[in-house]
């Protein structure tokens, strides 16, 4: 075994996170949340839009009850005006006046009718628009799962491959040394197992004691050392 074959571990590793890291942050990922986050924030405004526009409808269909009930009535009492029911002159004036009263009443609703007919219309064009928008968005998110699917596949592919020749290269190191890498390598990242450089760890941002440089250049690579400034491991 060769401990220097811990450096391709190592190496490897560092290809594992990037895909890791690559697989998480593909650009469509972030592009799909903010489209997401535009749709919420569209939705909440169509949904108001609608809720408004539902409310004017539901006003409307009231007072075109009111239309009808105040029709029905001067109809009724134009029926009793022109039936011949009615005979004396005081009856007769107050029968005119409620139905010149209902007349201005019925004209009145069917002003306020109209006004919220109009005003529904308005909305028309807005919530359209929002509902378009949504349907564009909501393609555009279906084409952003496709595009990450198939990007998360083909880095899976090779994040299977990388991992497979980690495997096969930590089976030729040594099990102590690679449990000890294994150990430091979540706080030291890709600069676990380092070389000495005849004078130091070229890892560690401590000057290396002249006694301990000397001890490891006494192992002549006949083991890996273990920096006493930063903890890395240190490969002669």
């Amino acid at each position: 075994m060769s401990d220097h074959v811990l450096f391709d571990v190592q190496r490897l590793d560092l290809e594992v996170r990037q895909l890791r890291h690559r697989r998480a942050n593909l650009p469509q990922r972030a592009s799909s949340e903010t489209v997401a986050k535009e749709m919420e924030a569209r939705g909440s405004k169509l949904a108001e839009l609608v809720a408004v526009r539902e409310e004017w409808a539901e006003d409307q269909q009231r007072l075109e009850a009111e239309v009808q009930a105040v029709r029905m009535r001067i109809e009724a009492d134009e029926a009793r005006l022109y039936g011949g029911e009615v005979n004396g002159i005081k009856e007769l004036e107050a029968l005119q006046q409620e139905i010149a009263s209902l007349r201005d009443r019925q004209g009145e609703l069917e002003d306020r009718v109209l006004s919220l007919m109009e005003q529904i219309d308005e909305l028309s064009g807005p919530i359209g628009g929002l509902q378009e928008d949504q349907t564009a968005s909501a393609a555009l998110l279906d084409r952003f799962a496709e595009e990450i699917a198939i990007a998360e596949a083909d880095i899976d592919r090779e994040l299977e491959q990388v991992v497979e020749r980690r495997t096969g290269a930590a089976e030729t190191v040594d099990p102590e040394l690679l449990r000890r890498y294994e150990a430091l390598e979540p706080s030291f990242g890709q600069a676990t197992a380092v070389e000495f450089n005849g004078s130091g760890c070229v890892g560690c941002p401590s000057q290396m004691p002249a006694v301990e440089a000397d001890r490891i250049r006494r192992l002549g690579g006949d083991g890996p050392a273990e920096c006493q400034e930063c903890g890395r491991i240190v490969l002669p």
